[in-house]
């Protein structure tokens, strides 16, 4: 029987003892954050839940459930940018099923708002229409490109409401039921405004779309603490 080790296989088990006792010690003389730091090296960092995971329990990642994406936006900012509110329902649904969630097709969604004058009373009527478990309401209250203090200044701020409903069976009939709600606020660039002749216009515009669709959808699914969002 030959009992032989591979010289190169003791030196890989010696290298990772050595790194495990080496942060033990670490961690003991440092403190817990220096063992924290060590792992997400190691590791990566931890997945925080989302809030809608949070919320209700649910993984939208790992079920067979679909989030419908609407978004609604004021005539004051309409008036501006009259595809706002489709550019987001776009986008946000885009990233939401680049990270693995069920979205209802938001082409279909956004023709069906134009084909209803642009409003809706209540998410029960899309709950009707469509075939979807969720829904998630977003209203813009406001959105700006340019730094209040100078509009040779780029410096995208926007804030408004979520409400999130779940599409429930009430006496035969789709209802849509809130399950939570809340507001949000986002600025762009988060590190302060930039010159309004670095970029044009449209192209500020479609990078404070996309991070502000990355924002919201985040709240449906589990990111890494350092991911960029």
């Amino acid at each position: 029987m030959n009992c032989s080790v591979d010289p190169k296989w003791m030196s890989v088990r010696w290298r990772a003892g050595a790194t495990i006792v080496l942060l033990a010690i670490f961690s003991g003389v440092a403190g817990c954050s220096l063992g924290v730091m060590a792992g997400r090296a190691i590791f990566g960092d931890p997945k925080q839940a989302s809030e809608f995971h949070a919320r209700t329990g649910i993984d939208l990642t790992k079920v067979e459930k679909k989030l419908l994406v609407v978004v609604r936006t004021p005539q004051s900012i309409e008036g501006d940018m009259p595809s706002l509110d489709v550019d987001l329902i776009d986008t946000i649904s885009r990233r939401l099923k680049l990270h693995g969630v069920q979205v209802v097709d938001p082409d279909l969604v956004a023709k069906w708002i134009d084909q209803n004058g642009g409003r809706f009373d209540h998410p029960t009527e899309l709950a009707r229409e469509f075939d979807t478990s969720y829904i998630a309401v977003i209203d813009i209250d406001t959105f700006s490109l340019h730094d209040e203090n100078s509009p040779n200044l780029f410096h995208g701020t926007a804030a408004g409401q979520m409400q999130v409903f779940e599409v429930q069976d009430v006496a035969g009939s789709k209802e849509a039921l809130q399950v939570f709600g809340g507001n949000f606020r986002n600025n762009y660039p988060p590190h302060g405004p930039v010159p309004v002749d670095s970029l044009s216009p449209k192209m500020f515009q479609k990078r404070f779309v996309d991070n502000l669709s990355d924002r919201l959808g985040s709240r449906f699914y589990d990111f890494r603490l350092g991911d960029e969002m």
